[in-house]
C-alpha cells in the first residue's frame, strides 16, 4: 500500500463500548498531496470489535406492559464495503390491565414471536472520525406465528426499533483514530473513507484525509520523527 519514501507508522488503542475495552489497531502513512497540504491515509484493523458484537450490540430494545422487543446479535461481517449484520429479535405481545390509570399490570403471554433479521451498515468518514450507520434492516417472519406478528404490527415495529436503537449505539460509538504521540500535533481532516474487508469476512477501515504543512506544523513533524529516528544523525 505504502511506497518506499511514505513515512508509516503503527498504533494500538483501546475502543470503549458498553464498558468493555477492546484494541483497535491503526496504520498510518503520509504522503505528498500538494505544495501546502500532507496527504494521510488510515486504515483501522476493527476485528476485536467485529469478535465481540454480540455484546455490544443485544439487548432489549422497547419494554412496556403490553409489548417487550429484544435484540440479540449473532454476527457482522464485512462484505466489500458495508457491514453485514445478523441475529435474532424476539417480541412478546402481552395482555394488559389497564384499568388502574396509575398502574398497569402485565397478564398473560399473547403472542411470542423470533424472527431472524439481516441488517447492512455503511461507514462514513466526519472530521476526525468515521461513523457507522445502519441504511437497511430486513426480517423473515415465516409460517402462521408470522402472519400473526404482521397482523399485530410487531415485525414493523421491530424494523423501525433496529434502525432507530441502532442508529443511537453506532452514532455513540464513532471509531477516531489517534494519531500516535509523536505526530498528533498534524490533526488530519478525513474527507473520505468507508468499510474495508480483511482476508474472509474480517472489518476494517479506510480513511483519507489530509493537514495542513504550515511551518509550525512542519516543526511539529520534524520533532516527532527526530523521535522516532528517522532523520538520522546531524554529525557528518
Amino acid at each position: 500500500m505504502a511506497a518506499a519514501d511514505d513515512v508509516a507508522f503503527k498504533k494500538q488503542q483501546p475502543f470503549s463500548a458498553r464498558g468493555a475495552q477492546l484494541p483497535l489497531i491503526l496504520y498510518l502513512r503520509l504522503t505528498d498531496e500538494s505544495q501546502n497540504r500532507l496527504g494521510v491515509d488510515a486504515f483501522v484493523d476493527l476485528r476485536s470489535v467485529q469478535r465481540n458484537v454480540a455484546g455490544l450490540l443485544s439487548g432489549v430494545l422497547e419494554e412496556t406492559c403490553r409489548l417487550q422487543i429484544a435484540l440479540a446479535m449473532s454476527d457482522a461481517n464485512a462484505t466489500g464495503n458495508a457491514v453485514t449484520v445478523r441475529g435474532q429479535v424476539q417480541a412478546k405481545l402481552f395482555a394488559c390491565n389497564t384499568k388502574d390509570p396509575k398502574t398497569h399490570y402485565r397478564g398473560v403471554l399473547l403472542l411470542g414471536q423470533n424472527v431472524n433479521f439481516t441488517a447492512t451498515a455503511k461507514a462514513m468518514a466526519r472530521g476526525k472520525c468515521i461513523r457507522f450507520q445502519l441504511v437497511d434492516v430486513a426480517l423473515d417472519p415465516l409460517g402462521f406465528l408470522g402472519g400473526l406478528a404482521d397482523l399485530f404490527g410487531l415485525t414493523e415495529k421491530a424494523t423501525d426499533l433496529i434502525l432507530e436503537k441502532g442508529g443511537e449505539v453506532l452514532a455513540d460509538h464513532p471509531v477516531c483514530p489517534e494519531l500516535p504521540p509523536s505526530i498528533a500535533s498534524l490533526d488530519p481532516r478525513f474527507y473520505a473513507g468507508g468499510v474495508r474487508e480483511i482476508d474472509d469476512g474480517g472489518l476494517g477501515v479506510a480513511l483519507q484525509g489530509s493537514v495542513d504543512t504550515s511551518a509550525a506544523t512542519l516543526l511539529d513533524l520534524i520533532r516527532g520523527l527526530d523521535q522516532k529516528g528517522l532523520l538520522g544523525s546531524a554529525e557528518q
